[in-house]
């Protein structure tokens, strides 16, 4: 089973904003709300699971009252207990789920995770992808996907060039040899260290997270001159 897991745990405090990063608008919706549209609009994705922290309270909030999470099952992690968190938590039962992760930092809650659905299985591809990626397109993710099947490693980190962030005056967080890691990868169901293969894909849409002011002027640029995907302004 492929599932998209949306990891929307993080303060956002780079935004210097009171709304919880997820929640973020831009244009006339939140952040959280083009990812989800572009993992719903994939040909491959299967099931997709949305973890939230103690960090994103109001998210939680937001995703029980959207009118496509109505059925969705939503467990709370008050024992930090990924062994019950797991069990009550019928992935393969609906489409749309959401947890909460203990939110001590991404790793942590990516290992958290990875040893809850390695509970129930240790087949499942896993496609992480953050919620400050609007752009990252159906098409994009699809892609990836495709990619990835061609390989035989269990893992998958997607990166962009650094030049491409150079290009348009984002300040990337993280640098590896001239690659910039996208915040899209893909792993097995298992809580242990995966070989991957490093998939390099030189677009925008993917080297632009949102995580400062500066990040949102750059969006607000490329949306305004064209120079992202048609799909972002239907």
């Amino acid at each position: 089973m492929i599932i998209a897991v949306l990891m929307a745990g993080g303060k956002g405090k780079r935004l210097n904003t009171d709304i919880e990063k997820p929640l973020f608008k831009f244009k006339d919706k939140s952040l959280i709300e083009y990812v989800l549209k572009n993992l719903k609009d994939s040909k491959y994705i299967e099931k997709i699971v949305v973890a939230t922290s103690p960090h994103t309270m109001e998210t939680n909030d937001f995703l029980a009252k959207n009118p496509s999470f109505n059925n969705a099952n939503q467990h709370n992690n008050n024992n930090n207990n990924i062994d019950e968190e797991i069990d009550g938590f019928n992935i393969y039962n609906d489409y749309y789920n959401f947890l909460e992760t203990p939110g001590y930092g991404y790793l942590e809650d990516l290992s958290f995770l990875l040893s809850g659905f390695e509970k129930k299985s240790k087949k499942d591809v896993l496609l992480f992808i953050n919620a400050d990626l609007p752009f990252v397109s159906s098409e994009i993710i699809d892609n990836v996907l495709e990619e990835y099947f061609k390989n035989d490693n269990p893992a998958m980190s997607v990166l962009v060039p650094l030049s491409i962030c150079n290009e348009y005056g984002i300040e990337p967080s993280c640098v590896f040899e001239d690659l910039v890691p996208s915040g899209l990868n893909i792993l097995i169901s298992q809580n242990k260290v995966q070989k991957e293969d490093k998939l390099i894909i030189p677009k925008i849409e993917l080297a632009l997270n949102i995580n400062t002011n500066e990040d949102v002027k750059v969006a607000n640029y490329l949306f305004d001159n064209n120079l992202i995907n048609d799909y972002f302004s239907q």
